[in-house]
């Protein structure tokens, strides 16, 4: 096995803890997906892949179809057992996202290709970040932690490794990261608050 091929193994597993751990969180109601956030995560990183190869991330583009897959189905689940507290701005968002898919469409360099999916990707959060806001109970931040773990192993699986063929791993891995941050602060803020007012 070649060590690319090993890193996307790792990444593979790490991809696997995350949604199992995040299915069964869905499953016993401690977790509802927004089915925004997770139809654009899929389709944004499924032209990742498709831009990462054109880079020349070699394997490591089966991380991202992986991914890609992944967040469909579980969009697909959203349907049926996610936030269903839709509002404006969550349209607003969704929208924006798909008009930067055209405008990926576009651009004929793959280098264009990821930042519009960088740009993708913060819109595609809002939803998700604005439902934590009033229950950050409603994500686990484990699943976040395997989440931004799969990118890091994805990185070591990029044959020559460039600043094009390691930016949006490395977003993704960080977005993952910095909305744990997020979520375990919004909890203790409202925990403090809870405790206030007792």
């Amino acid at each position: 096995m070649s060590l690319g091929a090993f890193f996307v193994a790792l990444s593979v597993l790490a991809s696997l803890i995350r949604y199992t751990t995040y299915c069964l969180s869905i499953y016993h109601g401690r977790t509802r997906p927004h089915v925004f956030s997770w139809f654009n995560w899929g389709v944004a990183i499924g032209i990742g892949a498709y831009a990462q190869f054109k880079l020349g991330a070699g394997v490591s583009v089966w991380g991202y179809v992986l991914v890609a897959t992944t967040c469909l189905g579980i969009s697909g689940w959203a349907l049926i057992s996610g936030e269903k507290n839709i509002t404006r701005s969550d349209w607003a968002t969704f929208i924006g996202a798909l008009a930067a898919i055209v405008l990926w469409r576009m651009t004929k360099d793959p280098m264009n290709a990821i930042w519009v999916l960088m740009a993708i990707d913060v819109l595609t959060y809002w939803p998700t970040v604005r439902k934590s806001w009033h229950d950050p109970w409603g994500e686990p931040p484990g699943s976040y932690f395997w989440s931004g773990l799969r990118y890091f192993f994805l990185l070591f699986a990029v044959p020559e490794p460039t600043f094009s063929t390691l930016v949006y791993p490395v977003w993704l891995m960080l977005t993952d990261w910095v909305f744990i941050i997020y979520i375990l602060w919004r909890r203790r803020m409202l925990a403090e608050k809870g405790r206030a007012i007792a």
